[in-house]
């Protein structure tokens, strides 16, 4: 596990706002990601509008989901079961995946500890984890953050041979290890120093060449980057990547789905309007799923997991206005035709 690094806390907002990765406690510790990386998971990829009186609400969804157990085919595409809120329970989260219905859980690397822990976790559960393995966008600054400058709320992120990681990634490709490269992509939010961000930008198109290479898709990060990086995909004729957490503008995120890339939704979409919104305005075949466990979670200040991907689910159909099974299935065919799982 990691060293357990606390980092400075960060605050949520107030009535009907939410950071949306806070910790459990609201305004909680930022604490390290099962590594010496820096991620800090404990702020949000965006500030969603969270709807009002949500316990009420959450219960009636949880009812209408039922026992989604007897539906088998979920998925979440983007989670991090090695996240040290996670140890030692990491097979019990998995089983409780798996008891709620989920077929497949993309589990997603950041740096080098994290990348190796998928690998190994998913050796243990061949049949429903699936790894992804990726630079984090701060961790591929690493190299040139000046820590003196660094303005950021935690530590800037332990250095790393950077290359060496791509060229470990691309040789776990290379071998039929993974079934996609991510985390990666790109983060304006906490990096806005240039150099910090043409290194990341660098990190990027190192990462698409190897997707590229092996012809697997991409799992990116584009906090307050979102059209820088869609401009990428286009210009190095990216065809498989999926937007995780895509919290861009909605006019954005149609685009990106006319483009043949996939956005998906968190199991917090049960309580945001943010969340809501893209999905009634995005063509469900265009739509996935995830959890970005342990945050983005249907219910506030509770850790978040896999199994909540059918409240997830169920929150979609109902603006879509079709069934759980109905969504289930769709979501679960842009899955197998993105991740030929």
């Amino acid at each position: 596990m990691s060293s357990g690094r606390v980092r400075a806390p960060f605050s949520c907002f107030t009535t009907c706002m939410l950071t949306l990765f806070c910790r459990t406690a609201g305004a909680a510790a930022h604490v390290s990601f099962l590594t010496s990386s820096q991620r800090p998971l404990s702020s949000s990829h965006c500030n969603s509008r969270i709807l009002c009186g949500s316990s009420r609400m959450l219960n009636m969804m949880k009812a209408a989901a039922g026992d989604s157990s007897q539906l088998n085919r979920f998925v979440d595409v983007h989670c991090h079961i090695i996240h040290e809120q996670f140890a030692g329970e990491e097979d019990a989260v998995a089983q409780r995946a798996k008891d709620k219905g989920l077929e497949y859980c993309v589990v997603n690397g950041l740096e080098p500890q994290s990348n190796r822990a998928v690998l190994k976790l998913c050796d243990r559960h061949p049949s429903s984890l699936l790894p992804a393995l990726g630079i984090y966008p701060l961790d591929a600054a690493c190299n040139v953050i000046n820590p003196e400058a660094w303005r950021n709320p935690f530590p800037p992120p332990d250095k790393f041979d950077v290359d060496a990681e791509v060229e470990f990634i691309d040789r776990m490709c290379a071998e039929g290890k993974v079934v996609a490269v991510g985390e990666c992509g790109l983060d304006a939010y906490y990096c806005t120093d240039p150099v910090e961000f043409a290194e990341q930008e660098r990190v990027l198109r190192k990462l698409i060449v190897v997707a590229k290479k092996h012809d697997l898709p991409l799992i990116l990060h584009t906090r307050k980057a979102e059209l820088r990086t869609f401009e990428i995909l286009q210009e190095m004729g990216v065809v498989k990547a999926d937007f995780h957490c895509f919290c861009g503008k909605t006019k954005l995120g149609k685009r990106i789905a006319e483009a043949g890339y996939y956005l998906s939704i968190p199991s917090v979409v049960a309580r945001s309007e943010s969340f809501k919104k893209l999905v009634k305005e995005v063509p469900l075949d265009q739509l996935l799923t995830e959890t970005d466990s342990p945050y983005q979670g249907p219910e506030k200040n509770v850790r978040n997991e896999p199994a909540t991907v059918p409240i997830g689910v169920q929150a979609m159909a109902e603006v879509k206005g079709i069934s759980l099974e109905e969504a289930m299935n769709s979501i679960r065919e842009n899955f197998r035709r993105l991740m030929r799982k």
